[in-house]
C-alpha cells in the first residue's frame, strides 16, 4: 500500500461515506466493545450498523435487511459463533451462504484459529484489537475477496490466500478440498440452493462489496492515516468508562480469590467467574494500551481453563499472584510493555509459575 501524500489529503475528506451503502451486524455479548467496534466503523461512513448479542438475533436479522458483512464473537447468547458460520455455509436455510465473516474472539489458540477457518469465517481477529487491525480485515473482504468453495469436507472462502484459478495441492495433506476432483464452476446466483455433495463446486471472487463502494474508488483509501487516526480518536473518548469497567472486573478477580479461600465448596462456579473476568480484562486492556494487563489476564485465563487442580495449594498462589500483577499495573498505569518495570513484574511472575506450578500437593 503506498504512502499516502498531503495531495491525498483533501480527497480523504470524501471517504467518510465510503461505507454508506453496507450494511454491518456486529454480534457480541459485550455491548461495550460492539459499541467501540460500531464507532471505529463509523469513521470510514457506515451508519448501517446493528449490535446483536445471540447468534439467532443474526439471522432474524438477515431475513429483515440485507446484511453485507457479520462481525461475531465465539461466545453467543443460545448460538455460538461457529454454530452461526456453519449454519450460513451449510444450511439451505441460510440467508446469504457467501457472506463475508470476521470472527472478533479472545481465543487465541491456533487450533480454535483452525476450528473456525474450517466454520468456514472469513477473517479472524483476536481481542482486543485496534482500529488499525480492524479496518484491516475489513480492508481485506473488500480487496481481496476470495473463492468460495463447496464440498462435502469444507464450504467457505477458500483457505489458500492466492488464486483459485491455479487449485494447487492442499497444503495440509490431511484436508481435502475437492477430494481429488477439479471444482465445478458456478455462478453465485446457485449458491443458495446448492446441495452439498461429493462434486466440488466454485464460486469465483464477489466483489459485490466492492462495487457498492465503489469500483473507482483507490484501495489505499480504505486503510490510511488520516481513518486510522479518526478511528483512534473515537476510541480515546471512551477509555476513561472502559478502565473504570475494567477495574471493576479485577475487583471481581480479587473478590473471588479471597471467596476461594474461605469457600471451597464453591470452587468450580469461583474459578468460573476468575476466567470470566481475566477473559473480559483480556478482551479490553490492550485496546487502551495495557499491553502486560492483557498478556498476564491472558495467562490467567489459560491457567484457570487447563491447570487450576482445587487439591493442588499451590495453585492457589499462582492464581494469586496473576491478580496482584493485574492490579499492579492498573495501580501504576503501566501501558505498553511497561518497560524495565513491566518487563521486572513479568519475570517475576515467570519465577513464580516455574516454582509452583508443577510442585506436587504436599
Amino acid at each position: 500500500m503506498k504512502p499516502l501524500t498531503e495531495l491525498d489529503k483533501p480527497s480523504l475528506l470524501s471517504t467518510s461515506s465510503l461505507f454508506a451503502k453496507v450494511n454491518i451486524v456486529i454480534a457480541d455479548p459485550d455491548i461495550k466493545v460492539a459499541t467501540l467496534a460500531k464507532k471505529i466503523l463509523t469513521t470510514l461512513g457506515c451508519n448501517r450498523i446493528f449490535i446483536v448479542s445471540d447468534g439467532n438475533d443474526v439471522l432474524t436479522l438477515m431475513q429483515e435487511e440485507k446484511i453485507d458483512i457479520i462481525i461475531t464473537d465465539w461466545k453467543l447468547k443460545t448460538v455460538s459463533g461457529i454454530d452461526l458460520a456453519i449454519h450460513l455455509r451449510k444450511s439451505l436455510d441460510s440467508p446469504n451462504r457467501m457472506i463475508p465473516i470476521i470472527m472478533l474472539t479472545t481465543h487465541s489458540d491456533r487450533s480454535d484459529i483452525e476450528l473456525a477457518r474450517d466454520a468456514g469465517v472469513t477473517e479472524y481477529l483476536v481481542k482486543p484489537f485496534s482500529a488499525k487491525t480492524l479496518l484491516e480485515r475489513l480492508y481485506a473482504i473488500v480487496e481481496e475477496p476470495r473463492s468460495f468453495i463447496v464440498c462435502q469436507s469444507f464450504v467457505g472462502p477458500d483457505r489458500r490466500r492466492i488464486s483459485s484459478f491455479t487449485l494447487p495441492p492442499d497444503p495440509d495433506t490431511n484436508r481435502t478440498y475437492f477430494e481429488r476432483k477439479p471444482p465445478i464452476i458456478v455462478p453465485k446466483e446457485q449458491l443458495r440452493q446448492l446441495v452439498i455433495d461429493d462434486t466440488p463446486r466454485m464460486v469465483m471472487p464477489d466483489y459485490t462489496l466492492k462495487k457498492k463502494i465503489g469500483m473507482e474508488v483507490p484501495a489505499e483509501l480504505l486503510i490510511n492515516p488520516l481513518t486510522i487516526a479518526s478511528s483512534d480518536e473515537e476510541v480515546k473518548k471512551v477509555q476513561e468508562d472502559f478502565v473504570k469497567v475494567i477495574l471493576k472486573d479485577v475487583e471481581s478477580l480479587e473478590a473471588s480469590y479471597q471467596l476461594l479461600i474461605t469457600s471451597p465448596d464453591n470452587v468450580k462456579m469461583l474459578i468460573k467467574n476468575i476466567q470470566d473476568a481475566a477473559e473480559s480484562i483480556k478482551a479490553r486492556s490492550g485496546i487502551f494500551g495495557y499491553v502486560r494487563a492483557t498478556e498476564v489476564a491472558g495467562q490467567l485465563h489459560n491457567f484457570c481453563r487447563r491447570y487450576y487442580d482445587k487439591e493442588n495449594k499451590y495453585h492457589l498462589i499462582i492464581l494469586e499472584k496473576h491478580i496482584q500483577t493485574i492490579a499492579a499495573i492498573f495501580a501504576n498505569k503501566i501501558t505498553g510493555d511497561g518497560g524495565e518495570v513491566g518487563k521486572e513484574l513479568m519475570r517475576d511472575l515467570a519465577r513464580l509459575i516455574q516454582k509452583y506450578l508443577k510442585k506436587p500437593q504436599v
